[in-house]
């Protein structure tokens, strides 16, 4: 496989994996927040802050961690 193409597929196939646990992820703390911390009470303002830019730096490394797992998966071989 050429490496752009390969490049393409690992950037696209990493953000789309990264997109899907962000959502799980994000999901499951507001959950659990909700449930266990703040409940039906009002919540503070800098909670939105916090748990995005939490998000963010896990929808960043969920991101290069998928995109290098695309890339060494189909990343063509040196042979010799």
């Amino acid at each position: 496989m050429n490496r752009l193409p390969l490049l393409l597929l690992a950037i696209v196939g990493g953000a789309i994996a990264a997109y899907a646990a962000v959502l799980a992820i994000g999901g499951a703390v507001v959950g659990l927040l909700w449930i266990y911390v703040f409940g039906d009470d009002p919540w503070p303002n800098a909670w939105e802050v916090v748990v995005g830019i939490i998000l963010a730096f896990v929808g960043m490394f969920a991101w290069i961690v998928s995109a290098r797992a695309i890339w060494r998966r189909f990343a063509p071989r040196a042979e010799g």
